[in-house]
């Protein structure tokens, strides 16, 4: 395999994990806001408190882009009252 046929295998595959996990994370919500999910050909491997902890178990199972990563919920962060500040 080439690097460039490695590279679109990788793509595809987060790309299909992505609208798997569109399509679950409204019922992963309620029990597992502030975790990671490992994806691994469209199904839910488990749940991680860490991102770091998720991508060292999807590497060590499957290797580099042979699976994804996504935060159940959308994080967001608070830079605080200077983030509302318009300049």
């Amino acid at each position: 395999m080439t690097m460039a046929s490695d590279t679109a295998k990788a793509e595809n595959e987060v790309s299909k994990n992505y609208a798997f996990f569109k399509k679950m994370q409204p019922e992963w919500e309620a029990e597992h806001r502030t975790e990671y999910a490992l994806l691994h050909h469209q199904k839910l491997i488990a749940f991680f408190e860490s991102e770091n902890d998720a991508i060292h178990t999807g590497v060590r199972d499957y290797g580099w882009g042979d699976f994804s990563v996504q935060p159940v919920a959308d994080q967001h962060i608070d830079l605080g009252y200077q983030s509302n500040v318009l300049f």
